[in-house]
């Protein structure tokens, strides 16, 4: 029974995280004057800081509060998205995110990880 809801949670989880990673909210250029760089250093920020560390306050600098997580099958608030995380590192606090690939364009993140 717990692996199955493991399994479920991991789904949810692949999904949540793809979608955060597309859904970063802009901002002001980064020195070098790329928005492109910036959203992927807090794309980056979200697998490595919350996913690896487990520093779930960095959530409320990266979200904005009313944040939507449009999944394959639903959307969820930014509450929603978060208990799904912990619930994750809770039930994997060994689990390990790499980062294999970011590609952006205009205010989009696309990145490619393994779990």
């Amino acid at each position: 029974m717990y692996r199955e809801v493991a399994m479920r949670l991991l789904s949810v989880f692949a999904q949540c995280c793809l979608t955060s990673a597309l859904l970063m909210a802009q901002g002001q250029p980064t020195p070098d004057g790329s928005i492109q760089a910036r959203n992927k250093a807090v794309a980056m920020r979200v697998f490595d800081e919350i996913f690896n560390q487990g520093k779930f306050q960095v959530a409320d600098e990266i979200y904005a509060p009313d944040f939507q997580n449009h999944g394959l099958h639903r959307s969820v608030d930014l509450k929603t998205d978060q208990d799904a995380v912990h619930a994750e590192k809770k039930a994997f606090p060994d689990l390990r995110v790499s980062v294999q690939e970011m590609v952006a364009e205009g205010d989009k993140v696309a990145v490619l990880w393994t779990l």
